[in-house]
């Protein structure tokens, strides 16, 4: 049966409560530029604290768990993480799945989701039709995403960016919700991160080869590919970096001036893990050794 959920608002806090439970924190209105959206992850926060560790999907995942952590790390690490007030329209989870990639990431994620027994109950308005998320609210299925959009998408999940709207704070109070009771919504997330970077180091190994390289290098390139912060140039800088005297610093290195704090937060926790100096990528087997 369908979750029923009602929004509530102090000042600029949002707070949502399903089937009459107690309320819990979706987000805090924001601006942003010229936009106004949704944030959750912010000193005092009272958003749920439920963080990803690789030691929770070591044992489901491998070292994969573990070789998508630094990341985590770098982008705040809760599997709740919100925010609606970018181009992006909605993005949500650690690794901050974004909703305008067609076939992205988030996408990925949401199809997963809405393959779960749980789908109904928490958006009965969505459902896969041929793989593809549509909109059945009342209607003749509408397509809300293709190979090359996902505007449909965007609009369903957040109408505008001129101001917070209702719909906008019912699905991340579905999204949030659902996060928080069911493992297997968290594990999507976990899913979708790893093959993420599966991808990643197959995209590498064909453009600058990598084989034999080690994680803690690999790590770095997933990142930035994650990121993108490394822009139109970013496989002639990996390429470069990886042909330097010291490949990790160098690697380390990419990225404009303003993300000097996330890298020195992925530095660290990649330091902090000394076997990613010694598995390495193995393009045969396609995983670290």
């Amino acid at each position: 049966m369908a979750k029923v959920f009602q929004i509530q608002r102090t000042g600029n806090d949002f707070f949502a409560s399903a089937d009459g439970a107690p309320r819990f924190f979706v987000g805090r209105r924001v601006p942003y530029r010229d936009n106004i959206g949704l944030y959750n992850i912010f000193a005092g926060s009272k958003i749920t604290k439920l963080d990803f560790s690789s030691a929770d999907f070591r044992a489901g995942h491998g070292f994969w768990a573990d070789f998508i952590e630094p990341t985590a790390l770098c982008e705040g690490r809760n599997f709740l993480t919100l925010n609606t007030y970018d181009s992006a329209a909605f993005t949500f989870g650690f690794a901050q799945f974004a909703a305008h990639v067609p076939d992205g990431d988030f996408v990925d994620y949401l199809r997963g989701l809405l393959a779960l027994p749980q789908a109904a109950d928490y958006f009965p308005g969505l459902a896969l039709i041929n793989g593809r998320i549509h909109n059945i609210d009342g209607h003749a299925p509408v397509p809300l995403e293709s190979a090359t959009s996902t505007a449909g998408l965007m609009a369903y999940l957040n109408p505008g960016l001129d101001e917070v709207q209702d719909r906008e704070v019912m699905a991340a109070a579905r999204l949030i919700h659902w996060t928080t009771n069911d493992p297997a919504a968290r594990n999507l997330q976990v899913v979708g991160m790893i093959e993420a970077y599966r991808a990643f180091m197959r995209r590498a190994d064909t453009r600058v080869g990598i084989d034999g390289r080690p994680a803690e290098q690999c790590c770095v390139i997933a990142d930035i590919l994650h990121q993108g912060r490394g822009g139109r140039l970013t496989w002639q800088l990996v390429n470069a970096a990886l042909q330097s005297a010291n490949p990790f610093e160098a690697l380390i290195a990419i990225g404009a001036p303003e993300w000097n704090g996330r890298k020195a937060t992925l530095k660290k926790a990649i330091r902090a893990r000394p076997d990613f100096a010694q598995r390495r990528w193995r393009r045969a087997s396609g995983r670290f050794e």
